[in-house]
């Protein structure tokens, strides 16, 4: 069975065990128990959750899917700019897969876009900083570029997460129900599972 490797923020964490149970017959399925957060973060610690996860080499990744964004676009205040400029998210971005590459030799990665918010999107726990859908449109447009550039397959979950009901939202920003869960995982799975034939 190939071996996949799911990275990323608090999205991720709200769909992983479904993809996992819904793999089991096809695929292993390993993800960290941290959350990924803003692109830097995921940078500085892929080598830790990679060789932890594949047993420092005994386990090689065949599929690796990630996502990182809505840290990134997290503006502090409504006056302030998102988190990572533009600039520094492209270059995070071609930075972290040439380290999946570099840690997964011929693996197959794929990128999430980013999924919608409910506007002002705050974080949630917190009274400050917001997030916009039109920051995350932004951000996204810069992904496509850098995945077509670098040969990167694209999962749109920002499309999934436009199309279903509000009540899919556990709160401003994530998917944690029943009705986000299945919609984010089998769009999950729909793009992993052509892999694992």
């Amino acid at each position: 069975m190939k071996n996949i490797l799911l990275l990323g923020d608090s999205i991720r964490q709200n769909y992983q065990e479904y993809v996992k149970q819904n793999m089991a017959n096809m695929a292993n399925v390993y993800y960290p128990n941290d959350n990924g957060r803003f692109c830097q973060y995921t940078l500085r610690y892929l080598h830790e959750w990679i060789g932890a996860l594949s047993k420092h080499g005994e386990i090689a990744f065949d599929i690796v899917h990630f996502n990182c964004g809505l840290w990134d676009i997290l503006r502090l205040s409504n006056e302030d700019e998102p988190f990572t400029g533009e600039e520094q998210f492209a270059e995070l971005l071609r930075r972290i897969v040439r380290r999946i590459e570099y840690l997964c030799p011929g693996s197959h990665i794929v990128y999430a876009l980013t999924t919608k918010v409910i506007e002002p999107g705050f974080e949630p726990g917190i009274t400050v900083g917001e997030r916009r859908n039109s920051d995350i449109e932004t951000y996204n447009g810069i992904a496509k570029k850098i995945c077509n550039d670098m040969k990167i397959e694209i999962n749109d979950l920002w499309s999934i997460s436009n199309n279903i009901a509000e009540k899919a939202h556990s709160d401003m920003v994530h998917f944690d129900t029943e009705i986000g869960i299945s919609a984010l995982g089998n769009q999950v799975i729909r793009c992993l599972e052509q892999w694992c034939k």
